[in-house]
């Protein structure tokens, strides 16, 4: 399992409220966000760790509900954030290839940030490679293996 990336779009459209990223069980490490930007979701050796996002209102210090992510062989995400309404985010949330996962690539086009896309399009490029690599690889080991047995035949006959 691998990190994942996930990208917030849209933060500084929401100026009067202040956005919080945390990691489950981490209390006092919450990230405050206040521009577009990416965080990480760490890979663990085990069970998924969970994220979370959420709003506070500054004006009322009221809570959105929380936005919650985990990391188990995820993709990255870009989650585009539309509008709060009432206790609500309202958001869309595109997967990108990564070294964990492939996906398909589709709407692309409302992605601010296209150096995401090309990252995307490179991983699974080289998820690509690599099966590529494995098969090449397993066929020569098959060839090799016969071409032993074959040469052993002939040397008992």
């Amino acid at each position: 399992m691998f990190d994942s990336k996930i990208s917030f779009q849209n933060i500084v459209k929401f100026s009067n409220y202040t956005f919080y990223w945390s990691a489950a069980g981490v209390q006092q490490n919450n990230v405050i966000l206040i521009s577009d930007t990416s965080q990480y979701m760490s890979a663990t050796g085990g069970a998924p760790m969970d994220y979370f996002l959420w709003a506070v209102n500054n004006q009322t210090k009221k809570s959105t509900d929380t936005v919650s992510f985990h990391n188990y062989y995820s993709p990255d995400y870009v989650v585009i954030i539309n509008e709060i309404k009432e206790d609500s985010i309202l958001y869309n949330r595109l997967e990108l290839s990564n070294k964990n996962t492939i996906v398909s690539e589709t709407n692309t086009n409302e992605i601010n940030d296209k150096t995401l896309i090309a990252d995307a399009k490179k991983a699974k490029q080289n998820h690509y490679l690599k099966i590529g690599g494995f098969i090449t690889l397993g066929l020569a080991a098959l060839g090799g293996i016969v071409w032993f047995f074959k040469r052993k035949k002939k040397e008992t006959v």
